[in-house]
């Protein structure tokens, strides 16, 4: 999303829990022009200052965890800072969900005691809110599961979900009848 705006001319900024030059190294260097600032998504007034004098706020907010942190960070996250948003008076907003999460899709019929049910539950709870908050300034993009390297230690170690994702991708994508048989898994 940031390098989307950044190519487009509109000046991005960022807001992470971690913004550090390590964190970032592995990013395309398009990014350099990007403002990163540091930030916490469940700290009211840092996210009112971080979405004062902006137009749109994009939230590409998600994590894995139990199911409680997931419906925390994947759900109350983003509806958190949809409510800032209109509050400080963004005028539209966008939200990075999953492709699982549609009416009668598999990943909404996880039961409650199932890895990933908090994932797909806190997204949908997000989508339903900006829904309510934004019906005429909204857009909710939808994609399967994200890879690329990721940080998950926080201190620069970066784990290569590309090695997996990538044949996911192409098994899920290009193969056909097979294909359409795992779309039908409930995968990010």
């Amino acid at each position: 999303a940031v390098r989307s705006l950044n190519r487009s001319g509109a000046p991005p900024s960022a807001t992470t829990s971690s913004p550090d030059d390590q964190h970032h190294n592995h990013l395309s260097p398009s990014l350099s022009q990007v403002e990163w600032m540091s930030g916490d998504i469940f700290d009211r007034s840092a996210r009112q200052d971080a979405m004062s004098d902006v137009d749109t706020v994009i939230s590409c907010v998600g994590a894995f965890g139990s199911n409680e942190f997931m419906q925390r960070v994947c759900g109350d996250a983003t509806i958190e800072a949809i409510r800032t948003a209109k509050e400080v008076g963004v005028s539209q907003f966008g939200f990075v969900s999953s492709a699982q999460v549609y009416e009668g899709s598999t990943g909404l019929k996880i039961p409650p005691s199932m890895p990933m049910h908090g994932y797909f539950q806190g997204k949908l709870r997000a989508e339903k809110e900006l829904l309510g908050s934004y019906p005429e300034g909204h857009v909710i993009v939808r994609p399967g599961f994200i890879y690329g390297p990721r940080d998950v230690t926080g201190g620069g170690r970066m784990v290569p979900l590309q090695l997996v994702g990538g044949p996911i991708s192409f098994v899920g994508t290009r193969m056909g009848p097979i294909s359409s048989l795992i779309q039908a898994i409930p995968f990010v």
